[in-house]
């Protein structure tokens, strides 16, 4: 008979090999470090360590777009010197076949480094940014690696040497091996990308939800930001979001909050990269204008980053993705952003009203709502004359950005009350979530059919003249269910003074 105590050792005999053999077949990593030896000329340093699995000659790439910025970017423009060398110090060749691409003779080392120096004078969330106080560094527009797919799935170590003064980096990256400061290790080249960095003397606040640990890092010139205050309505809306989606599927996420001229936002897995003026928040409306932009790029974590459509991922950061799906997931997210703020206690019924009405209006007043229909306005997004969807010509497009916020409005009311209110647009998502997130991707027709499972009943018809034509959105039911009107002359939404006792529970359940 064998004791259970020899049955245990076994056991961990041999859980310690299959450790050991696993970590054993990692591939060597691709490691980055990074010096800003030049701050007043916006200049950052980086030596890639690069293994070539003993190949005579490697070619590498650097993106051209950045994942939920739908823009071709051409980061290598930004690359003012760069050359190859053996660890041991032999210069290589490096040949530069095409703008974002180049080709290196190994003469059979079994890695190189190449060395190259970055303008990061740009202030945008897909772009660098490198200060006297601080660095904003975003993983498509900085890092260099090996063109083969398969090669992304290898480890990107990155190793950050700050000036004199700077007190810290912060990002969504695990730490490297070694737990050493402002070292970082990214899985594979996917996370690198989806990590943005930001180094210098930041001030965090941090808060948990449900065991989930929340970092508020603000940078920059932070003015008079009232980063207690935002922490503490941040974690109210963190927890809106729980609510609606279920779960929060990370154990850490950080808000990294840049403060300087201009504004904008990007959505990682586990992170935001969002710059704003710091005087933007000064009045009660533009804080609540802030919430409701920073609620859309949380939102985002679940909401195309897990949720997405199977044309987003996994990427070709060398080709841009076409997906008509792009209203459920920035509309979408826009409407459940503002959503979450209401239900989080930090805006009124008619503050949301009146933000969802201002979309109303700039949707009514567009004469491209009549030209372009909703799927098209996702698929042309990489020709549009606008900034990734926004800013579009009206005269000839409509923005998925605003029509689909419409969108998720009307279709949530469609749901409720094809389900007597049982069921609502959370479901909806929360579904789509389950069956198709985790990297799956989901098609147009396996939205609509989840949808329909939800409501219960098919709602071809809805699809149809919302998301495939450009005949004019019907607000019929919406304004029924929710007991809601326009106001004469204009398209700004109010409470019906004889809206039924029912209707004005409708209400209530979809905001709180």
């Amino acid at each position: 008979m064998i004791s259970r105590r020899a049955v245990l050792a076994a056991v961990l005999v041999v859980a310690a090999l299959q450790a050991w053999t696993a970590r054993a077949a990692d591939p060597p990593p691709i490691s980055y470090t990074i010096r800003f030896a030049s701050l007043p000329s916006h200049l950052a340093e980086i030596d890639a360590t690069i293994p070539t699995d003993g190949r005579a000659s490697i070619d590498l790439m650097m993106p051209i777009w950045s994942p939920g910025f739908y823009r071709v970017e051409n980061y290598a423009t930004r690359i003012q010197e760069i050359s190859a060398r053996t660890t041991t110090g032999t210069p290589l060749a490096i040949d530069h076949p095409q703008g974002n691409r180049w080709h290196v003779d190994t003469r059979g080392a079994s890695s190189i480094v190449v060395s190259y120096r970055l303008l990061c004078n740009e202030r945008s969330v897909t772009t660098n940014f490198v200060g006297e106080d601080y660095a904003v560094l975003t993983g498509g527009a900085t890092f260099i690696t090996l063109t083969e797919r398969a090669q992304a799935h290898r480890p990107h170590d990155v190793k950050l040497e700050l000036p004199p003064g700077w007190k810290q980096s912060m990002t969504g990256l695990d730490p490297a091996p070694d737990r050493a400061a402002n070292h970082y290790r990214a899985p594979d080249f996917d996370t690198l990308v989806d990590s943005p960095i930001v180094a210098g003397t930041p001030i965090v606040q941090t808060f948990d939800v449900a065991g989930s640990r929340h970092e508020v890092v603000e940078i920059g010139n932070v003015g008079a930001f009232d980063s207690a205050r935002a922490a503490a309505d941040l974690k109210k809306v963190v927890e809106a979001h729980r609510r609606i989606w279920g779960e929060l599927p990370f154990k850490e996420y950080d808000f990294l909050l840049v403060f300087r001229q201009g504004g904008g936002g990007l959505e990682h897995k586990n992170s935001m990269l969002a710059t704003s003026n710091a005087t933007a928040t000064d009045t009660a409306a533009g804080y609540l204008r802030w919430l409701n932009f920073i609620s859309h790029e949380y939102c985002h974590a679940f909401n195309v980053k897990r949720l997405r459509p199977v044309e987003l991922g996994p990427f070709d950061y060398e080709r841009e993705p076409h997906t008509e799906s792009l209203w459920i997931s920035e509309g979408f997210t826009s409407y459940i952003g503002n959503l979450a703020v209401t239900r989080a206690g930090l805006s009124t019924p008619q503050e949301f009203l009146d933000s969802l009405s201002a979309q109303i209006r700039q949707l009514q007043n567009a004469p491209g709502r009549l030209v372009q229909t909703l799927a098209q306005s996702s698929l042309d997004v990489w020709t549009s004359e606008g900034v990734s969807g926004v800013n579009t010509n009206a005269n000839t497009s409509v923005s998925y950005y605003i029509k689909g916020q419409i969108a998720g409005f009307l279709l949530d009311a469609e749901v409720r009350r094809a389900t007597g209110g049982a069921k609502s647009l959370d479901d909806v998502m929360r579904l789509a979530y389950r069956r198709y997130g985790g990297g799956r991707g989901f098609t147009p027709g396996q939205f609509r059919a989840t949808t329909a499972e939800v409501a219960g009943r098919d709602l071809s018809a809805w699809f149809r003249r919302v998301v495939a034509s450009t005949d004019e959105l019907d607000y019929t039911v919406a304004l029924d269910w929710f007991g809601l009107r326009f106001v004469a002359g204009s398209w700004s939404l109010a409470v019906r003074e004889d809206a039924t006792p029912a209707q004005n529970d409708h209400l209530r359940a979809l905001l709180q």
